[in-house]
């Protein structure tokens, strides 16, 4: 195998020599043009594919071309590069709607058409809301006013741009609340029972909750379910023992969250649905039918307002009452108390809602066989304010795959399929771009997108990756090739990240521009990346001059994340077989089964599971022949993989639909525009995943006739899965060679 490393990324010198050794070894091939070796038979790439490893879905031969072509993507992402544009996209103010995030999508239209990409813009009028008047007073037993703004750092520059929002909450109700202060922790179903199991009411007063919680639990949740019971108002505050003071310095000192700082964000009731609350189900363009704004069910109907963990203190101190359990205790430095008051608080929030632009900006690379089949990788660029590290960061790292990319291109790599990368409007209001865009083309991407490969926001840190488990074998063994900025290949961070066990995808849940294509449309997905924790999120201080010092300074991990999102596209993009292990979901779905019988304590449920459990076994095994057959098919050789192209689209085709059999177009139960039956984010989480999640919610519910309705969907599923995947086996046995050695054990 040829291994080139380059010292110096900036080097013409270096990748002149390199394209020379690679001109020596290649020739003209429809889907590589010049990447391709000049004579197949000969001793040199003999030698060449011995020593190579196999790879996902590649004959030998197209593998080690796969890896000539991902090295000469390898080597053009560079931190330069990256802090440029960094700099360029966090001047200004760029949150949904507005003219600047617009002016954002224009610069990566730009920079794509630049590379030599195809581009295309898609505008949907979004219901969205902007703030007109926030404010927050304690009137008894004293009165103070609250602050609900972000003063500047002296020591950051950006702090000081103005035109970004302030802290806001967005999808709340415009109106005025007076009530009792009533101290609720995280807001999750658990604290909202044990307030109930301790006599303690809501009803009539304002909760005041701190952000996060475990599961991972969306800010809307906790409002949702205090609005459930009788609360007039929630008050939002970061508190300092989760992203404060308690976890180290903080800015400008620290990278944690400082006592001014205030998280905003969107209350949309998610789990419902995501996107534009009055077009469920359909896209917002013109002509489409909307509900009226009373009528969506995903819009809060009390208000809210975020404030800083400093103001915050100066309401918890006039909190009496109860003490609160000890794990309800926070960083602030007094003792918490339950209430309700004698603190009493008004607040008044009033908004803006209006149909306002939201841009999605597309750059394609057109494959050259199969052209209608697309790779999709993509994040949002809208952020709160300045948003240097969420998103900015993750679309700086996402412009150098598309340039490596574009690079490959311009010395011959021709991708089978079409590489399509997105910039999404509108996310941070949660997901409408990408949300409104899956609507509108749904018939289109179910039958064409192979896959989704989604990349927010990154830091230095560790990696982790969560999706569909169809592709957990395919990331893992693409990890070996990709490096890492501190040791010898991202594979060997990962596993030492692992602590001794199987690297292993987590599940996907709710957060980010994946939602539509993996829940809605039964699209694999996959989000990945590296990162840390930190105290900027949603805040005025998330800034270029942080990130440069707190986030990636020299962007190493910047760059080492470019290449293994690169590595993905390209080859997700060019194998002959698409690179799905149905075993590994089949695995996978086995654990979580296994998780149901253990929680069916009294066998509500346990008829169901077994037939559960042993369809999934015969998917599982029938996968297993699967990935057998397949394997022997890439070892027949390109040649034969290049006269066949038309039983390879069949069989392919055949391969992406197993995973649409995962769902189900009645959805889940409270929530039909969820259909997948495998993932999705809870009901009363939004952001952490629940896995099986129709039968399991019922299950925690007690409702043991949904539940068997539910148990049934996914049962049927595992049928129509089954048979998919066997016909996959039964194509690939039609069109295998005679010659071909069928004796290598499963």
């Amino acid at each position: 195998m040829i291994d080139v490393v380059f010292k110096d990324r900036n080097s013409t010198f270096c990748l002149t020599i390199f394209m020379l050794v690679i001109t020596a070894a290649c020739t003209e091939k429809t889907a590589y043009d010049s990447v391709e070796p000049v004579e197949k038979s000969t001793a040199h790439i003999s030698e060449l594919v011995q020593h190579s490893r196999p790879m996902m879905g590649f004959s030998p031969q197209s593998a080690e071309r796969e890896r000539l072509a991902e090295n000469i993507m390898a080597a053009i992402p560079d931190t330069d590069m990256m802090k440029n544009y960094h700099y360029e996209m966090t001047r200004v103010p760029h949150h949904a709607g507005s003219e600047a995030n617009y002016q954002l999508a224009l610069y990566l239209r730009n920079k794509w058409e630049e590379f030599g990409y195809e581009t295309e813009m898609f505008k949907y009028d979004i219901l969205v809301p902007w703030p007109v008047k926030l404010s927050l007073k304690l009137i008894s037993p004293e009165e103070i006013d609250i602050s609900i703004t972000e003063p500047p750092i002296p020591e950051d520059p950006d702090t000081y741009i103005e035109g970004g929002l302030p802290g806001m909450a967005a999808y709340v109700a415009s109106g005025t609340a007076t009530g009792e202060l009533v101290y609720v922790n995280y807001g999750r179903l658990v604290d909202y029972q044990q307030l109930e199991a301790m006599g303690v009411s809501l009803e009539g007063n304002v909760a005041i909750v701190r952000y996060g919680g475990s599961p991972a639990q969306m800010r809307g949740m906790k409002v949702r379910e205090a609005a459930k019971r009788g609360a007039v108002g929630v008050i939002v505050y970061s508190d300092p023992e989760d992203d404060g003071y308690v976890k180290g310095d903080v800015y400008p000192e620290g990278k944690w969250r400082p006592w001014t700082g205030i998280q905003r964000g969107s209350y949309l009731d998610v789990p419902i649905y995501p996107g534009d609350p009055l077009t469920p189900f359909k896209p917002s363009i013109p002509g489409v039918d909307r509900i009226a704004m009373q009528d969506a069910p995903t819009i809060q109907k009390i208000p809210v307002q975020p404030i800083s963990y400093g103001e915050a203190l100066k309401l918890l101190r006039h909190i009496k009452g109860p003490n609160v359990p000890t794990e309800w205790q926070g960083g602030l430095p007094l003792t918490y108390h339950i209430g309700p008051g004698p603190a009493v608080i008004e607040m008044h929030t009033e908004f803006d809602y209006k149909q306002r632009p939201v841009w999605n900006v597309f750059g394609k690379i057109t494959g050259v066989i199969e052209p209608e089949k697309i790779i999709l990788s993509g994040g949002h660029r809208d952020g709160w304010v300045l948003g240097a590290r969420d998103p900015i960061s993750g679309a700086v790292s996402l412009l150098e795959t598309a340039r490596g990319i574009a690079e490959a291109v311009s010395h011959g790599y021709r991708p089978r399929r079409s590489i399509v990368f997105s910039s999404w409007g509108g996310e941070d209001f949660f997901l409408l771009g990408s949300t409104e865009w899956g609507e509108h083309f749904a018939s289109d991407i179910k039958n064409n997108v192979v896959a989704y490969l989604n990349r927010e926001s990154y830091t230095s840190g560790t990696w982790t990756a969560e999706g569909s488990h169809s592709l957990e074998p395919f990331i893992i063994e693409t990890s070996r090739d990709a490096p890492h900025p501190e040791t010898s290949s991202l594979f060997a961070a990962w596993s030492t990240q692992e602590k001794g066990t199987n690297v292993r995808l987590g599940a996907l849940g709710g957060g980010s521009d994946y939602m539509v294509f993996l829940d809605h449309l039964g699209v694999p997905s996959l989000s990945f990346g590296y990162g840390s924790g930190n105290g900027i999120y949603h805040s005025l201080y998330d800034t270029f001059e942080y990130y440069q010092r707190f986030g990636d300074p020299g962007y190493h991990y910047g760059v080492a994340q470019a290449d293994m999102v690169g590595r993905l596209i390209m080859r997700l993009a060019n194998a002959e077989v698409l690179p799905f292990d149905y075993r590994a979901t089949a695995n996978t779905i086995g654990s979580y089964i296994d998780e149901l019988i253990a929680a069916d304590l009294q066998g509500n449920l346990r008829s169901e599971l077994r037939q559960m459990s042993g369809i999934n076994a015969q998917f599982g095994a029938v996968a297993t022949e699967a990935n057998h057959v397949t394997r022997q098919l890439t070892n027949v050789g390109d040649a034969w993989m290049d006269a066949h192209l038309s039983e390879l689209s069949i069989i392919n085709q055949l391969i992406m639909q197993v995973e649409r059999e995962l769902t189900d177009e009645r959805g889940l139960w409270r929530r039909p525009w969820y259909r997948n039956l495998v993932y999705a984010a809870g009901y009363y989480e939004g952001y952490a995943a629940k896995t099986l999640p129709g039968v399991r919610e019922a299950m925690e519910a007690g409702e043991w006739d949904i539940a068997k309705v539910q148990a049934q969907r996914l049962i049927d599923a595992l049928v129509r899965a089954t048979s998919v995947i066997d016909k996959v086996a039964d194509h690939v046995r039609a069109v295998l060679p005679e010659h071909t050695d069928r004796s290598e054990a499963l």
